[in-house]
């Protein structure tokens, strides 16, 4: 199953939206629900490459700790951001 969030803010304030999006994910579900994938992509159209660092390393390193879990972060040509979470039951 997956649960998906799409941002539009501004960067790199954005990325605090979507760190706050994952943390009460995490937080709303506990044990319910176990992730196994969080993916996020980063709009194209939205930043530019040479925007991306430092932020983009900083935003990874915060979400980096979620235990059991893959973190893909990945480019998309979409016009906003969006963060899928993938979990078992």
């Amino acid at each position: 199953m997956t649960d998906s969030e799409t941002f539009l803010a501004p960067w790199p304030g954005v990325l605090v939206e979507m760190k706050d999006f994952v943390d009460l994910w995490f937080l709303a579900n506990g044990t319910r629900r176990q992730a196994a994938t969080v993916r996020i992509f980063i709009s194209k159209i939205l930043v530019a490459q040479a925007k991306l660092q430092p932020h983009a390393r900083q935003f990874r390193a915060s979400i980096a700790c979620i235990p059991n879990c893959r973190i893909e972060l990945k480019g998309t040509d979409l016009a906003a951001h969006k963060i899928e979470i993938e979990y078992r039951r």
